[in-house]
């Protein structure tokens, strides 16, 4: 853990990271600004132009609780009546970085 109590991340997170695994994946997203907003107990958050979030698991533990909402989240807005948050795009693994992440506008 850092000094702020947070957990420290099991691989390095940046920008050029994002925009690799967007060029390989969803290059049709490749082109918008990417900015970090921040990183938290278990996910990095980068902000994608003005419409998207690209969201990456920054420890193992993380990765699970990712594949779960990519799983359930489309089956659970289908049956609910309440707005369930919806995901834009899915990423897989790949270039280095070893989990699934999501693009969440």
């Amino acid at each position: 853990m850092n000094l702020t109590g947070t957990p420290v991340s099991e691989l390095e997170i940046d920008a050029t990271l994002v925009y690799s695994l967007l060029a390989d994946q969803h290059s049709d997203l490749m082109y918008l600004p990417i900015h970090l907003v921040d990183a938290g107990w278990d996910n990095a958050m980068f902000r994608l132009g003005d419409q998207f979030c690209v969201r990456l698991p920054r420890r193992k533990a993380a990765a699970t609780l990712i594949e779960n909402e990519q799983i359930w989240l489309p089956l659970l807005a289908d049956k609910l009546t309440i707005p369930v948050p919806t995901l834009h795009k899915l990423g897989k693994p790949a270039l280095g970085y070893p989990w699934r992440w999501s693009v969440l506008p």
